[in-house]
């Protein structure tokens, strides 16, 4: 290949990655119009149609698709236009240049991969432009090579690298700007919903499940016409047997679609209830059953939630004694456990009259109805969960409470101030996570309920006789049996903690044997699902690091637990450091009653939680995973 025909492949590489960047643009809009803009301006993201494997919203919405606050797509802008300024002066024959694409085709391509793995795995779906990225990202090392990136491979200079780190923290500050002013521009002035930004860690997950009534009377039948996500306009019916709560006569009416086993449809239900509060008197809330399960709902081609049919079998028996919405939140709550034996557990929590709950699971109109609303779901091109329609118009990411008030102040007809007054009930204080305290005590007084103990505050470490310790900033103990565990605690003075006391002091509540078993760790939760919340927030404890198949002798930086305290947002009321993730814990007083929990810096998704049993193993079991604390 000559010289020039090189310089052609890198003026190739430089359109290509301007390319990138335009994608970038694209898909940094649609992220922000999906979780800030009006409801109007919803719609599907052009070149990526959704279906039972593909959705850009959820994948470009998710929890994983901002770094530091920005999306992630922002950050790609700057990096694609360093790419072709690079590949620009590569053409021009700076071999130093070559080197630097080749090492960044490399790094997306790694980056592209994990990204992949997101998606498939913990999404459960794929993102078509995030996949047109992941081509570029692979011809930036490929067109790299092809040009000579590999003859003679020169170091850049310092001034080259220098010039480099520079151009591109410009151009990030150029588009994180950009991003900020476009984000506020959709706010409005000083945005219109200010009090409902928050982080959503602070924010109540469900309300209180109490013995609250359902709404005592039928909704009076009407149609709504809507917009669908395939852009059909087409009729929402609602019908007397739905469950609602609000003002039944309102002209603003909020549908939502959802499955009780949907962790999405979760996260929702905790935004739409703060809205109830502020709009209960203006808005008609109006729930509809959408199980992602072919057996209850012919909407679905895919099985994906298998005990989602039953659950909303079974919140449609509550409802038909005035319990839904105490049971809905409930269903949410303890949604890992969503099992017959479960639903029966929280038809008693919710009072209900047991008789009937369990006549009313075998009535065939109680499926019946279940299909009827996937059937109405399907009629409105609803595709998966949730899907919310306020207004008539589709949001379907259902994760901002900002977004959804300001579409229904809008339909209201309220100008923005009356906006912010309006949502001012809902403002919750940030939830700040404050560093470590260095006079922090190394235990904790734990009182719930009967129950009153002294805990670790962090796990426990050794010391060089091989005593358990709890301290700041120390490496945690593993490769921990029950047995070494408890000659640590009591070489220390101290002893192990039993099942009881350990889910008390994660769940921030007494806990209760629902299944009198001796076992707490497999019934409902009275507390919170997780240390500092009922819901799940990355990177406040150290979860979902590492798979364990990685674990090896060849071990990665990610494939360990870290310092004690090294995430001080990973914190229970009590002030109890680490109960989820990191390592997994033993607990047990005997031999017999031994059991790791919390989850470790390995487990997946949000499965490190106070109540993630793991019984599999005998009292002699260790590894790089288990660890424990200590209690007196």
């Amino acid at each position: 290949m000559t010289d020039q025909q090189r310089s052609i492949v890198f003026y190739v590489l430089a359109v290509v990655a301007l390319i990138g960047a335009g994608i970038g643009g694209l898909m940094t809009w649609h992220h922000d119009v999906q979780l800030f803009g009006d409801a109007s301006m919803q719609g599907e993201l052009i070149g990526c149609k959704a279906s039972e494997e593909v959705n850009c919203d959820i994948v470009n919405t998710s929890e994983y698709s901002e770094l530091l606050g920005v999306p992630i797509a922002t950050w790609g802008i700057a990096t694609y236009l360093l790419i072709a300024g690079l590949a620009v002066g590569a053409a021009q024959g700076i071999q130093a240049f070559k080197t630097m694409l080749l090492a960044l085709g490399v790094g997306a391509v790694a980056y592209s991969g994990f990204l992949f793995y997101i998606s498939k795995v913990q999404l459960n779906y794929v993102c078509a432009w995030c996949m047109r990225l992941y081509a570029i990202n692979l011809a930036v090392p490929v067109l790299a090579l092809i040009g000579g990136a590999h003859r003679g491979l020169q170091m850049p200079s310092p001034r080259q690298l220098g010039l480099a780190v520079g151009a591109f923290v410009a151009l990030s500050a150029v588009s994180v700007g950009g991003e900020r002013v476009f984000r506020s521009t959709l706010l409005g002035d000083e945005a219109a919903s200010t009090a409902l930004v928050q982080n959503e860690a602070a924010a109540p997950e469900t309300e209180d499940v109490g013995i609250t009534q359902d709404p005592d009377a039928p909704l009076e039948p009407r149609e709504l016409t809507v917009t669908t996500e395939d852009k059909n306009e087409a009729l929402i019916a609602i019908r007397p047997d739905d469950a609602w709560k609000g003002n039944p006569n309102a002209d603003v009416v909020v549908v939502k679609f959802a499955d009780l086993e949907c962790g999405y449809c979760k996260r929702a239900s905790s935004q739409l209830h703060r809205l109830y509060d502020v709009y209960k008197d203006d808005v008609l809330f109006v729930f509809k059953h959408y199980p992602m399960h072919p057996a209850c709902n012919p909407g679905v081609k895919n099985p994906r939630h298998r005990y989602a049919c039953k659950a909303a079998q079974a919140s449609v028996c509550a409802q038909r004694q005035g319990r839904f919405w105490a049971y809905h939140d409930l269903a949410y709550k303890n949604q890992h456990q969503l099992k017959d034996e479960h639903l029966q557990a929280y038809a008693k929590a919710v009072e209900l009259d047991m008789t009937q709950f369990n006549s009313c699971m075998q009535d065939q109109s109680v499926a019946a109805k279940v299909i009827q609303d996937g059937k109405d779901g399907a009629a409105v091109d609803v595709h998966g969960t949730p899907r919310i329609f306020i207004d008539g118009r589709l949001y379907r990411s259902g994760t901002s409470a900002e977004q959804m008030a300001v579409a229904i102040e809008r339909a209201l007809g309220r100008t923005t101030k009356d906006a912010r007054e309006a949502a001012k009930a809902l403002a919750v204080e940030r939830a700040k996570i404050e560093p470590v305290p260095d006079d922090v005590p190394s235990m904790r007084s734990v009182r719930h309920g009967s129950l009153s103990f002294q805990i670790d505050t962090f796990e426990a470490a050794l010391t060089a006789s091989g005593a358990a310790k709890s301290g700041k900033h120390e490496i945690p103990a593993t490769q921990m049996s029950w047995f070494a565990a408890r000659d640590a605690c009591e070489a220390a003075g101290r002893r192990m903690c039993t099942e009881e006391e350990w889910i008390a002091a994660c769940q921030n509540a007494a806990p209760v044997d629902d299944d009198n078993d001796g076992e707490f760790a497999d019934d409902m939760v009275e507390g919170t699902t997780y240390p500092y919340d009922d819901f799940h927030s990355r990177n406040r404890c150290w979860d979902g690091h590492s798979r364990g198949t990685m674990c090896g002798p060849k071990q990665d930086e990610a494939c360990r637990p870290v310092y004690t305290g090294e995430m001080p947002g990973c914190i229970s009321a009590d002030g109890v450091y680490d109960m989820t993730g990191n390592v997994e814990e033993w607990v047990g007083a005997t031999p017999e009653t031994a059991v790791l929990l919390g989850g470790a810096f390995d487990t997946s998704k949000d499965h490190a939680r106070c109540f993630r049993r793991n019984d599999v193993y005998g009292p002699g079991y260790s590894n790089v995973r288990t660890g424990f604390r200590c209690c007196r």
